[in-house]
């Protein structure tokens, strides 16, 4: 294969797969792999593509670079092919050096260097602007902070729009799939036209050998497999995404998993507790010889301690061997990354999340191999830390540290881009962006404005301005920037602080009525004064012209929500649930809307998907319940009606519980066509439980004493437990202050009453004789209290006449039991 380096090279550039490329008479392949990007420019076959002796005619930039390509290919020949892939590739890698992992690159050096990347000298172009309008994608403008888009302009051309040309080429489909990951990220926003591409594109290189089961390189495999998920996870296709993580853990032969270990993390702490640690088990035992163990550490960026008072810089566990690793490779390191990612875009963030997260950080950094992955590690820790006390000012220092380090002239770009493509790396003015972010966060207002006022990140100064209480100064900075240059997205933010919804209209208008963010603005300008109806159509024009944001679909659906279009908030949140599956409000809310449209079995389907999402929280459960109900998944409502009292102890829901008793007692079929009677068990443990936590719900009680009545065989054990909990029962409704001065609670005592006295019956027919006159004495005292009671506030004391008709015929009930009760004591006591 040539020597080590060749060797490692070709594993990070994919380009092993074109074997032709290791014969000597490419030197321009030697200057790739090396990171010498810009002297491929200067190779023999870049400037025959470049500068031939007949330049092409051509009315725009894009056209002219288009034709040479063209021209240059039509030759036939593989070595034409691997020509235009080399330089492709060099410029996307150049492009990546200039605007991602440094050593810094001067755009006006670079342009006066190789001149032909400003079109032919025959032709008059505005270069940058025109390479900036030809990159803009569904109305959104690269970032202004790019460097050299010039490359990427003629990457797009080799790897994109002329790559059906490179089929003899088994890489070149990958680059292209690069190439497009790498130009979605310096757009502004998500684009549809490059999700789509690029998912085509996933499909045809994972159909091709490179990638295939009968390819003979697992590691490239692994490498694509990774690259997939990285990409699927940037436009929110989780499921997808871990699909190809778990083929990259297989290949590379890992086992990953969380696992609590004992140990400490402040100075001060005697008892050794639960801490999260990153269990990593490889079947690869060989020994890491790759050149990154040969690179110098000290060109890395420098892993700040924590010099805190309290805290400790690492975990300290009791047992040595926990928190150990084995010896990882940089492909096993990229796959743990590629799982930390997945994990940090797929779960709800809260504090345990963050400990589950660093878990993985400090597995990363502690090995390090890669430049990029140690970059990225040390971002993604100062994003976590960024919220404690104690780890902020670690985090602000780390966030500089890693700003000097992309602009530092070591290590080389070679080093510097190995697994770049794995790692998901932001581009270097993103991570200045964080900084100001951080001292943003601390106070240092100026500080952060200063960043991202060179950074031209307009949205942030607005902020930085309004905390100022300079907000007038934020209009002027967007004014003059204006008066530079027109663009959607000015027009938008000076609507935004002005608060002027004509600023939106002349977005919209600039753009040629293609800016979803000149809607997306307009719409949020009413959403945020709760006025939702006039929110709705912008909202729903910007979603229609790109459908991949996410935050967006969010808002539509809770403001039609809040005006009660059920079908389109269902609609909304059923696409966003789609893109984010771990957001429990979202699924609730989802659910919500198909309970107003009569869907409950969707319903019910949703709040299953909210409770994966966050399943401490009782409102969800209740929720599922109630919907279960409704769905006659009676066994699902016992489920849910336990986890409610794990949560909270004490909840009753009489109406559940009622309708639970009835398809219970009568057998009816479940939604699955299941007799619920099968339930009894269950229902009665479920009763037990909830009554020894609730023991004043005269309903409860009821219940519980209708259910053992309904399914118990006719005993006297049965009828006695009948008695004793309508008696429960009974004795908690004449508690309740002032039931006898309310119409409707008076009725409910009084048929307890009626049930209560009919159970004593019952009761004595199976009970011993000595026992009927005490029982049946019991029941006559309850039963007069409650008469006396009710006399007292509906019966006239004069003419001994019911006031409230509404009680007379249960009052006349009661009494007629009162003498049936009074007769059988008599008829006992005259027998005994």
């Amino acid at each position: 294969m040539g020597s080590q380096n060749e060797f490692r090279c070709i594993e990070e550039c994919v380009l092993r797969l074109d074997c032709k490329f290791e014969d000597d008479s490419w030197p321009q392949w030697k200057d790739l792999c090396s990171g010498r990007y810009f002297k491929v420019f200067d190779s023999y076959s870049a400037r025959g593509i470049f500068m031939p002796e007949n330049k092409p005619e051509s009315p725009t930039l894009e056209a002219y670079f288009s034709n040479l390509i063209e021209n240059y290919l039509s030759q036939g020949s593989v070595e034409s092919q691997q020509d235009a892939l080399l330089c492709g590739i060099a410029c996307l890698q150049a492009f990546v050096q200039a605007n991602w992992t440094g050593p810094t690159v001067d755009e006006v050096e670079i342009l006066n260097r190789f001149p032909w990347l400003k079109g032919s000298q025959n032709i008059e172009f505005d270069s940058r602007e025109e390479v900036c309008s030809y990159l803009a994608l569904d109305a959104e403008s690269l970032a202004p902070c790019v460097v050299l888009p010039h490359l990427l302009l003629i990457a797009r051309i080799i790897l994109y729009t002329h790559v059906w040309r490179l089929s003899d080429l088994q890489s070149s489909r990958w680059w292209s799939m690069r190439y497009l990951f790498v130009h979605q990220q310096v757009l502004e926003e998500r684009s549809p036209q490059i999700h789509d591409a690029v998912k085509k594109l996933l499909g045809e290189v994972h159909n091709q050998e490179i990638v295939a089961a009968s390819s003979t390189d697992s590691q490239l495999r692994t490498l694509f497999n990774i690259e997939c998920a990285i990409i699927y996870l940037y436009y929110f296709e989780v499921l997808r995404s871990k699909e190809y993580l778990e083929s990259a853990a297989k290949g590379a032969g890992l086992d990953i998993s969380l696992a609590g270990a004992l140990g400490v993390r402040t100075r001060y702490q005697k008892n050794n507790i639960a801490q999260l640690t990153l269990n990593v088990k490889s079947s690869n035992c060989s020994e890491v010889t790759d050149i990154q163990n040969s690179c110098d550490e000290r060109d890395f960026p420098k892993d700040l301690q924590l010099n805190d008072d309290v805290r400790l810089d690492q975990i300290k566990f009791l047992n040595s061997d926990d928190g150990a690793l084995p010896n990882l490779r940089p492909l096993d390191q990229a796959v743990i990354f590629g799982d930390f990612i997945l994990k940090m875009k797929s779960q709800p963030k809260d504090k345990l999340a963050d400990e589950e997260l660093m878990a993985y950080i400090t597995c990363l950094l502690s090995q390090p191999r890669v430049w990029c992955l140690q970059l990225t590690a040390l971002l993604e820790r100062c994003r976590l830390e960024s919220n404690h006390s104690r780890t902020v000012e670690r985090s602000m220092m780390q966030a500089q540290v890693l700003v000097d380090s992309i602009k530092a002239e070591k290590p080389d770009a070679d080093v510097r881009h190995r697994y770049f493509y794995c790692c998901r790396m932001p581009p270097s003015w993103k991570v200045e962006a964080d900084l100001a972010q951080l001292f943003l966060s601390l106070g240092a207002v100026n500080s952060a404005l200063d960043i991202f006022l060179r950074l031209q990140l307009w949205e942030e100064v607005i902020v930085c301005y309004t905390i100022l209480e300079l907000k007038h100064k934020a209009i002027e900075i967007i004014e003059q920037q204006l008066a530079v240059k027109e663009t959607p997205k000015l027009w938008c933010l000076l609507g935004d602080a002005k608060g002027d919804v004509s600023c939106y209209e002349k977005a919209w208008e600039l753009s040629g009525h293609k800016s979803a963010r000149a809607q997306r603005h307009w719409g949020l300008h009413y959403y945020f004064k709760a006025k939702y109806a006039e929110a709705i159509p912008y909202m729903k024009q910007s979603l229609d012209i790109n459908s991949l944001q996410l935050l967006l679909w969010s808002r539509l659906g809770f403001s039609a929500l809040s005006v009660e279009n059920w079908e389109l908030a269902a609609s909304a949140y059923r696409r966003y649930c789609s893109l984010d599956t771990e957001n429990f409000e979202a699924w609730n809310n989802l659910a919500k809307a198909y309970v107003k449209l009569g869907q409950k079995a969707r319903a019910w389907k949703a709040l299953q998907e909210a409770l994966k999402c966050n399943y401490e929280n009782w409102r969800v459960w209740d929720n599922l319940m109630a919907v279960s109900t409704d769905c006659g998944e009676f066994e699902e409502v016992i489920r849910a009606y336990h986890r409610i009292l794990d949560l909270k102890e004490k909840h009753v829901d009489t109406e559940v519980l009622e309708i639970l008793v009835g398809a219970v007692v009568k057998n009816e079929p479940d939604n699955h066509g299941i007799p619920a009677g099968r339930l009894k068990e269950k229902s009665l443990a479920l009763f037990g439980r909830l009554t020894s936590q609730v023991l004043n719900n005269a309903k409860t009680w009821i219940l519980y004493a209708k259910l053992v009545a309904g399914t118990s065989e006719q005993s006297a054990e049965s009828s006695t437990k009948v008695a004793q909990l309508l008696q429960k029962g009974h004795r908690s409704a004449v508690q309740a202050p002032n039931w006898e001065k309310d119409i409707k609670s008076c009725s409910e005592v009084l048929e307890i009453t009626i049930n209560l006295a009919d159970a004593y019956l019952e009761c004595v027919q199976n009970c011993p004789a000595n026992q009927v006159v005490q029982l049946l004495s019991s029941a006559k005292f309850a039963i007069r209290g409650v008469v006396s009671k009710v006399k007292q506030y509906h019966v006239d004391s004069v003419t001994q006449e019911v006031i409230s008709q509404d009680i007379l015929p249960l009052l006349t009930k009661v009494e007629e039991k009162l003498e049936i009760v009074s007769s059988e004591i008599m008829k006992h006591q005259v027998s005994n």
